[in-house]
């Protein structure tokens, strides 16, 4: 995703809609015109959503690399105290140094824009002497965004995918991706609130986890090999909660 794009990329709605209508014609009894009624009735209702939702900003924001950025801010030796804490540190020039951060993330020239980005959003803060701050090692969106948005998309996506080659007769056991869900029917309202701490703590910690471990494998910068993009892959893990 772009850092300057106004837009969700199509390519991302594109696989969100691909999702949904290969569920679509999993059902046998849904014919063209039902098909069409129901696009018509979904268009009507997004755009009562979007409406009543009021989107933050237009302006998207390369969630993955601030993202990378925080972590390594809150990971690296290069940037913690004695209590294995962040410590201020100042915006340009080496080590440490916001720009360092960016360098090491091969995105030097995203550097500026970047910070003023974390500003914005509140993801990192500024002291009376002019250093910067991390607020947390990760980034938690409470409002609407384009983000939001094209991570949704590339959610569903994912988890059609996942369903698919997990069911895939070509697939063993051993290679399938995880894909699991733990649910009752019947939770007493009185603990609502409480499952939805228990799972805040615990999705927090199996994310962090899963994080520390992707960001410990990444290709990086380990090789300049011009094709080195064929011999990776994207990968990750999506947690959510719900109550219906």
């Amino acid at each position: 995703m772009g850092t300057q794009a106004s837009l969700i990329p199509h390519r991302d709605i594109r696989k969100m809609l691909s999702a949904v209508f290969t569920l679509c014609l999993l059902n046998d009894d849904l014919g063209t015109a039902d098909l069409d009624e129901l696009i018509c009735k979904a268009r009507e209702d997004a755009r009562n959503k979007l409406r009543r939702l009021k989107p933050a900003r237009t302006k998207s924001v390369d969630l993955v690399l601030l993202g990378s950025v925080l972590h390594r801010w809150n990971r690296h030796p290069s940037y913690l105290d004695r209590e294995a804490s962040p410590f201020p540190i100042k915006a340009f020039g080496r080590t440490p140094s916001v720009e360092a951060l960016f360098r090491a993330e091969g995105k030097s020239k995203s550097f500026e824009l970047g910070l003023r980005q974390m500003r914005e959003i509140g993801l990192i803060k500024q002291d009376r002497s002019g250093l910067f701050l991390p607020r947390s090692d990760s980034i938690l969106l409470h409002t609407l965004t384009p983000e939001m948005v094209a991570n949704l998309a590339l959610s569903i996506n994912r988890l059609v995918s996942t369903l698919m080659e997990n069911t895939s007769t070509k697939r063993r056991p051993g290679s399938r991706l995880i894909e699991r869900n733990a649910l009752v029917p019947d939770l007493p309202r009185r603990r609502l609130e409480e499952f939805k701490a228990f799972s805040r703590e615990q999705g927090a910690a199996f994310v962090s986890t899963m994080n520390d471990w992707l960001e410990n494998r990444r290709e990086g910068k380990k090789t300049k090999i011009t094709n080195s993009r064929k011999k990776t892959v994207a990968a990750g893990i999506h947690v959510f909660a719900f109550s219906e």
